[in-house]
């Protein structure tokens, strides 16, 4: 007995070529509506890390801004400071 029997004729192709390939768009088409959706989502997600971001980012530089101020203000008191003490 031959294992590599061949079946050459259309007897079981149960769809035609044009119906195959309309399947597999459908299902690119299907496939591509659920992209574009979690597309959308995750570009909704980034802009709100963004805006956190920036949100953060200008807060830094609000606090950065008040510890250098803290910092040449100290430095200002400890000048003072050596001042009024003198040399020891």
């Amino acid at each position: 007995m031959n294992a590599d029997v061949t079946i050459s004729d259309d007897r079981f192709a149960f769809f035609t070529r044009e119906e195959l390939l309309e399947q597999q768009c459908m299902l690119l088409e299907s496939e591509l509506d659920v992209m574009s959706e979690e597309l959308a989502g995750s570009r909704e997600k980034i802009a709100t890390l963004v805006l956190m971001w920036s949100g953060v980012r200008n807060e830094l530089r609000k606090t950065e801004a008040e510890l250098n101020a803290m910092k040449y203000e100290l430095q200002a008191v400890k000048a003072l400071e050596a001042k009024r003490v003198g040399p020891a």
